[in-house]
């Protein structure tokens, strides 16, 4: 490339991002997925999250009652975060965590008879 030629780091509208997006809500952003993505207890895959000068949207489905709410727990407490508008939408049914261990043996008067020795 020519000396004198720009690189699109010089351009004239360098650094410029699309209206009302800044690199904090982007960076707010990922922080928040980092939490929702590594929490053990949550299943985050239903749920989106945006970020607009601060304020944290989370979209999508809960799978557990109380996964909405601990979703909203975890942007709330990420540093930077001004304010968390919930609108995850619970769906009943059984979530990941709540699943029985698919080989353990069926529960009933075998199961408790295994562990002894005649």
């Amino acid at each position: 490339m020519p000396d004198d030629a720009m690189s699109d780091d010089d351009g004239p509208h360098a650094g410029k991002g699309p209206r009302e997006w800044t690199a904090e809500d982007a960076r707010l952003r990922a922080a928040v997925v980092a939490r929702l993505t590594e929490d053990r207890l949550l299943d985050a895959r239903g749920v989106q999250v945006f970020a607009d000068a601060g304020v944290i949207t989370l979209v999508g489905e809960a799978p557990g009652a109380s996964d909405a709410a601990h979703a909203e727990m975890l942007a709330r407490s990420t540093p930077g975060v001004a304010a968390v508008r919930n609108l995850l939408a619970h769906h009943p049914g059984t979530r990941r965590i709540d699943r029985p261990d698919p080989n353990a043996p069926p529960p009933g008067p075998d199961h408790w008879a295994t562990g002894f020795v005649n």
